[in-house]
């Protein structure tokens, strides 16, 4: 298993302590973060995505995700949530888990309604504006 940066590294020991995490779901967790960070950097094509919520769990909350294809499946790589109240939080390989939210660990379903493909730029212009998590001395 390739290391990860020692940023992340602190950051997922600091979250293992912190959730009491026995010592097989710590290793679990590890293994799907190396999935996640394999199929990241991985050269290939890529598609974002976006959904709103029209339900009344959040009603305008946003959810935007750029995908890879893995086992014929629409995976995400990176994902954006965006509450109704416009608070922003963004996952991936070096986040891939806090406490407010967590990556999908579900294809994405391209024939759910609401589903809208958006343009890349549309999807990176958002990621590069989110405060990286990971950087948080309190996670």
């Amino acid at each position: 298993m390739a290391s990860l940066p020692a940023d992340v590294e602190q950051r997922y020991r600091r979250l293992a302590a912190r959730r009491g995490w026995s010592t097989e779901t710590e290793t679990a967790f590890r293994a799907a973060v190396t999935w996640y960070r394999t199929l990241d950097e991985t050269p290939g094509p890529r598609s974002c995505f976006e959904y709103v919520d029209d339900g009344l769990a959040d009603p305008g909350a946003r959810c935007l995700w750029e995908t890879v294809t893995a086992d014929h499946e629409t995976v995400a790589v990176k994902q954006i949530d965006i509450s109704s109240t416009g608070t922003a939080h963004r996952y991936w390989w070096q986040n891939l888990d806090d406490d407010s939210g967590t990556l999908t660990d579900q294809p994405l379903g391209l024939d759910q309604p609401g589903l809208t493909r958006i343009p890349d730029s549309a999807f990176y212009a958002l990621w590069h504006t989110i405060r990286d998590p990971a950087a948080s001395p309190e996670e």
